[in-house]
């Protein structure tokens, strides 16, 4: 799989705002397992770190986030999504990942394929650039 990044339409009224992202038919039927929510420090990176098995999709709910994604070939690609572009952004599994909280108070929602399992997870980029 590779890398996409995807713009939602946003319907709104005199009420507000409605966001909606539909994930079956754009990701390959893209089963939702868990989420999560990753506050951020702008003063430190967050993720740092490649997964094995899981998928994700990342869906910036208030701020802008800085993610960049490296491949085992070590081509890197940054991607900047914001609540008010309303773009999201897929990750494959084997895809080194490092987030940039650029904004106070960035909140960013991650949908994943998989249970969560720390033996799942690449701590190492060495172990990354290496793994069979």
């Amino acid at each position: 799989m590779k890398l996409i990044i995807k713009k939602s339409r946003t319907f709104s009224d005199k009420t507000g705002s409605l966001i909606p992202y539909y994930i079956k038919n754009s990701l390959n039927n893209f089963k939702i397992i868990r989420f999560f929510f990753v506050y951020g420090n702008k003063k430190y990176f967050r993720a740092d770190h490649a997964h094995k098995k899981c998928n994700q999709i990342l869906i910036p709910v208030f701020g802008k986030i800085e993610v960049e994604i490296t491949n085992l070939k070590k081509n890197k690609k940054k991607f900047l999504i914001s609540h008010k572009n309303n773009k999201y952004l897929f990750v494959p599994n084997m895809h080194w990942i490092k987030l940039k909280f650029t904004v106070k108070n960035s909140i960013l929602l991650t949908i994943c394929d998989h249970k969560y399992d720390k033996k799942e997870y690449i701590q190492s980029k060495s172990e990354f650039y290496n793994f069979k």
